[in-house]
């Protein structure tokens, strides 16, 4: 399984779980929740000192499709293009805590409106350019350019409530007005409305700071495939569809807390094996240093290899809950390359819920995952514990038959089905076409990798498809807003074509509410009529497991940050 991570995504909120922000500077709070992240190594285990140098070797079920932050929106891409960026702010370790990242401290003005943030004076790119407050004004310019070449940034619609934002976007101003720049390390970013979940759309990798006379010397095609270049701990070395390799950024700022620079790696090498009984037996080989989600398409532990290892190696397994959900995508445009399309028929969709047996994916995944029955996964704020009954759905045969008839289908149909082309992703279609033959859908499935699969979901004429959905922070506004209102079917979000008038107000209403309560209730309705809707087939959701060789220290996990290679230290003789 691999997780879609989102492309294109419009404003989203998360207002619903943290309070106002108050003016200030330093660590901001964004989340009530406590930290469930845990450490592996020599970070909690023992008082070893971290030693500098060594290496580590990875394994990836995919290549990275985009190393340029501007465009870069999948879980494969992120895992590299957080060792290589860093933003304004960041997640603090293993929580939900806002903290700065190249921001020093910010201040937010009375009426939640202007952000003023001061940035480190002692910051270069991994070339040695110094970074100042003007390169975040020329990031924002790129994502926000809808005519970017080779392709344009997929988080625009992140950053449209900016004053100015939409002008810019629109090509009615040459300059973004909300953002200003007094001197060199000082940035200021004017809303047109106060956003209290600003800061966490500022920890997504969008926002980077990159140098703009690097990136006008290589251009965005080669930014975007071989040339990245970041302020982060590691810069690229090489990217093919075979190994990316990071190499120690000399220049990176950053420091542990006895003074040492980081990060303590040499050199970090990922290769890419779409063979998930490989990966994990170069793990149990000590080829490789750690299994993590963001390199196993989402899985940590290969389900194939999950009994065995739970089994041998359970005291090197670290578990981290993952706002991570799988679903199956129903089309509902009414004719897809010129032909009617059954899917937007809602008994053709009901049916299809009623024919899907969930828990047959959690058998194929040995029991790594859990089921799944509404668009929120059971860690998010907003889930509902007990959805209306023409939201639920129980596998029944004999009543999905029933409504195919009733949709005048009694005799079936051939849908065109795609999905990724690993070997769990392969062992689900099987069952779900077998599911399907049943009610006499024939599935003509599509199996291709995973840069081709993202082209034709995003494109929205993917009939049906398997896909995955995995915060970019803790809200549920990035599932539903994203997910399902009709403003999302062009940014190639809502890859359905789903649009209810009603479920849009829904969602406007509680994108900007500040009433917690309110917004449960208001994501509570949407819920009931999307799956009323059968808008898409809730599958499984995903547990994060990681796999640690006991020479490795430093890493720890995060319910909402990648892999910290920055931090990462092997005992000396076991580099891999």
């Amino acid at each position: 399984m691999s997780l879609s991570w989102k492309k294109g995504l419009g404003t989203v909120a998360s207002i619903g779980m943290i309070g106002a922000l108050l003016a200030g500077c330093g660590t901001n709070s964004t989340s009530p929740a406590s930290s469930n992240g845990t450490s592996a190594g020599g970070t909690s285990s023992d008082n070893s000192k971290p030693v500098e140098g060594g290496s580590i070797t990875l394994d990836s079920t995919q290549a990275v499709p985009d190393l340029d932050p501007a465009v870069a929106f999948d879980t494969t891409s992120a895992e590299v293009d957080y060792a290589v960026y860093q933003q304004l702010v960041t997640y603090d370790k293993g929580s939900y805590n806002i903290v700065g990242d190249l921001a020093k401290n910010w201040e937010v003005s009375q009426d939640g409106k202007t952000y003023t943030f001061h940035l480190r004076d002692d910051v270069k790119y991994s070339n040695g350019d110094p970074m100042v407050a003007s390169d975040f004004v020329f990031e924002l310019e790129r994502l926000l350019d809808k005519k970017m070449q080779p392709k344009p940034s997929p988080g625009s619609q992140f950053f449209l409530d900016i004053e100015g934002a939409q002008a810019y976007y629109d090509g009615q101003a040459k300059t973004i007005s909300g953002v200003k720049t007094p001197d060199d390390h000082t940035l200021v970013i004017t809303l047109v409305k106060p956003e209290q979940f600003f800061l966490k759309i500022l920890a997504m990798p969008f926002l980077s700071a990159v140098d703009p006379k690097f990136v006008k010397q290589v251009g965005n095609a080669k930014l975007d495939t071989s040339e990245a270049m970041g302020t982060g701990p590691f810069e690229v070395q090489t990217n093919n569809q075979n190994e990316v390799v990071l190499v120690r950024n000399p220049n990176y700022w950053q420091k542990d807390s006895d003074g040492n620079k980081l990060p303590y790696l040499d050199k970090v090498t990922i290769n890419v094996n779409n063979n998930e009984q490989v990966d994990a037996l170069h793990w149990e080989q000590g080829q490789t240093a750690f299994m993590s989600p963001w390199l196993m398409g989402g899985d940590g532990i290969p389900p194939s290899a999950y009994p065995t290892i739970m089994t041998k190696y359970k005291n090197d397994v670290l578990k981290q809950p993952q706002n991570s959900i799988y679903y199956i995508g129903l089309n509902m445009k009414p004719t897809l390359d010129g032909k009617p399309n059954p899917l937007s028929n809602l008994k053709v969709r009901q049916a299809i819920e009623y024919a899907t047996d969930d828990s047959q994916f959690i058998k194929i995944n040995n029991g790594a995952v859990e089921g799944l029955n509404q668009p929120l996964p059971n860690t998010m704020e907003g889930y509902v514990k007990n959805l209306d009954p023409s939201a639920t759905y129980k596998y029944d045969v004999s009543k999905a038959k029933e409504l195919m008839k009733e949709a005048g289908y009694a005799n079936g149909f051939t849908a065109e089905y795609w999905n990724e082309n690993n070997p769990t992703d392969k062992k689900d279609d099987q069952a779900f076409q077998s599911m399907l033959s049943q009610i006499g859908i024939k599935l003509d499935i599509h199996e291709v990798t995973w840069k081709d699969f993202l082209t034709k979901a995003m494109s929205g004429t993917a009939q049906m498809y398997w896909s995955g959905w995995q915060q970019d922070f803790p809200d549920p506004s990035d599932f539903l807003n994203t997910l399902f209102n009709s403003n999302q079917i062009e940014p190639g979000n809502n890859m359905n074509n789903y649009s209810n008038p009603q479920v849009d107000q829904w969602l406007n209403e509680a994108e900007y509410s500040t009433d917690s309560q309110q917004r449960d209730e208001l994501y509570a309705k949407v819920i009931n009529k999307v799956m009323s809707d059968a808008a898409w087939v809730p599958t499984i959701q995903n547990v994060g497991y990681y796999t640690i060789q006991p020479w490795v220290h430093g890493f720890y996990t995060s319910p909402v940050m990648y892999d910290p290679f920055g931090t990462i230290w092997v005992d000396p003789g076991h580099n891999s």
